[in-house]
């Protein structure tokens, strides 16, 4: 509406001057507009321009959704026969399980979204506004396909079939970006830290860190030579998560409980009522981690892992309130978060909903 406003203007402006002398004579001459109508003019029609390629661009993106939908489908047979013979054959049942429901569940709120989706209207469609749910449709359909790339990546995992490193690989992607995120954790403890005892517990727990990174490097070396098997390494690698977690969770709990100041007091109430609230933003998995072996950083898709974490199709945590454990649990499902906010309940102020605020 805007671009055509500025389109019209001025030729309305130049036609009602042109009638008025045609019709009544009044003025020696028609007075054209002042330059600044003529320039308001090119403007309405970049904005037009612009609006009409939003309109061609989302009605190629109705057919990129049908697309993308159909190809979803053609695969989803397979991905369920796979599903179904990997918990037959008890492979990492009740994580693979859980991923599955949970990705089930998705699948059909998003073919719900596509039945009722709409092409916009002629003018709402010129509007960027109208790109959201599109964009949003598309971004579901993506997390499915990683669901479904998951599930023939266990596939081929538990098989030990070529390209199972690949798969471990991107596997200990979120293990270790957790151990960094919990190291990261531990200098925040040792700088609030006044209890010698509590100072010795988060140096411990710092050389634990450097431990269970060791223990993840040497659980590939024992995959390679056959002496443990893939549904036992992604336990393994649950245990070391849950357990790191857990520590840090109780020097939290300790460094909060010896605070006597008022803000103290608050941090400490907050942190019993897990008064922080998820996001993408503190709990999501960034889809990279340092490896020190490498010395760089390493790339992995965290939407298409076999165990179950925040990225996985299915998880919605907005809003939901933040866990001291780290992992969300709903029923048999067990999700993994990034434990990153856990440094938001030593670090931030407390507001008058119990909240963290900004200001440190």
């Amino acid at each position: 509406m805007l671009g055509l406003f500025l389109v019209l203007a001025a030729p309305l402006q130049l036609g009602i001057a042109m009638y008025a002398q045609a019709h009544h004579g009044m003025g020696d001459a028609v007075e054209w507009p002042n330059w600044t109508g003529w320039i308001m003019v090119l403007c309405g029609i970049g904005v037009l321009w612009h609006g009409w390629n939003l309109r061609c661009s989302g009605r190629q993106k109705m057919t990129l959704i049908a697309e993308k939908w159909a190809a979803l489908e053609g695969q989803r047979g397979q991905v369920e026969r796979v599903f179904s013979s990997l918990v037959s054959a008890g492979h990492y049942e009740a994580g693979l399980s859980a991923r599955y429901e949970r990705a089930q569940a998705e699948h059909a709120r998003v073919g719900a979204r596509i039945a009722d989706y709409q092409p916009p209207g002629f003018f709402a469609s010129l509007s960027e506004t109208s790109r959201g749910d599109g964009d949003e449709i598309l971004a579901g359909i993506a997390r499915l396909a990683d669901a479904d790339a998951a599930i023939m990546a266990a596939r081929d995992f538990f098989a030990c079939a070529p390209g199972w490193r690949d798969v471990w690989s991107n596997e200990v992607g979120p293990v270790f970006e957790d151990l960094d995120v919990l190291d990261d954790v531990a200098d925040t403890l040792e700088g609030m830290g006044t209890d010698p005892r509590i100072t010795a517990d988060v140096e411990a727990f710092r050389e634990r860190v450097g431990d269970h990174k060791d223990t993840v490097h040497d659980l590939g070396k024992r995959l390679e030579g056959g002496q443990i098997a893939p549904a036992q390494a992604l336990e393994e690698l649950d245990r070391i998560a849950n357990d790191a977690r857990t520590r840090v969770a109780e020097l939290i709990e300790a460094t909060l409980a010896t605070d006597a100041s008022s803000q103290g007091r608050e941090r400490y109430a907050r942190w019993k009522g897990t008064g922080i609230s998820l996001t993408a933003a503190n709990a999501e998995y960034d889809e990279e981690y340092w490896s020190e072996e490498a010395d760089a950083d390493i790339e992995y898709n965290p939407a298409a892992t076999i165990r179950l974490i925040t990225n996985s199709a299915g998880v919605n945590l907005e809003g939901l309130p933040a866990p001291a454990s780290g992992v969300l649990t709903a029923g048999r499902s067990f999700v993994y978060l990034l434990p990153m906010y856990l440094d938001r309940y030593l670090t931030k102020n407390v507001d008058g909903s119990g909240d963290a605020s900004s200001s440190a």
